[in-house]
């Protein structure tokens, strides 16, 4: 994965570094900076080799990558909302033995694709944000926050879910046959 500052830098991102998050509206002082420094604090709160905060982490990354999708490549856009339409819409269980079997998926269907997910507005991709996460402090509310914040994602990516649900679907033919 890319350091979203060097791949800001490389497409003419200016990052602000004071105020809201300028990609997810989260209520932060030092903008996208401590947005993604918020996102981070998940790991004080849930033991990430706990093979029971699996998928809470890959919603937690899912929604955040999806709020701030300017800073990364846009195919990673449909990584992430296929894995949270597998999650909600399919019930699969994620774990990391999945994440390459989705990756295999998404690089077979877009070699004669160039479609892009056009994202919804900034500060319009769900109201929960990094800043709502970090005021949780134990471990059963942070994986209902984080679960509610990806939902949350998911449902201002609507638009979309058609397109992903044809990828859902090829990877549940592939590996759920």
């Amino acid at each position: 994965m890319q350091d979203f500052i060097f791949y800001a830098e490389r497409h003419g991102i200016e990052l602000l570094k004071a105020g809201s998050c300028q990609f997810c509206g989260a209520h932060v002082e030092g903008g996208v900076f401590e947005c993604h420094g918020n996102a981070h604090r998940l790991s004080e709160v849930l033991n990430f080799n706990n093979p029971e905060h699996y998928e809470t982490r890959f919603l937690s990354v899912d929604a955040m990558a999806l709020q701030h999708c300017e800073l990364h490549g846009p195919w990673n856009n449909h990584i992430h909302l296929t894995r949270l339409f597998l999650i909600f819409n399919c019930n699969i269980s994620w774990d990391y033995s999945k994440t390459p079997q989705l990756s295999n998926i998404i690089n077979k269907y877009k070699k004669d694709r160039s479609e892009w997910l056009t994202p919804p507005p900034q500060q319009q991709r769900g109201k929960i944000t990094t800043s709502d996460i970090v005021k949780v402090v134990s471990v059963d509310e942070t994986i209902v926050k984080v679960r509610e914040w990806a939902a949350e994602v998911f449902y201002a990516f609507k638009p979309h879910h058609a397109l992903v649900s044809s990828i859902a679907q090829m990877y549940m033919d592939r590996y759920y046959v």
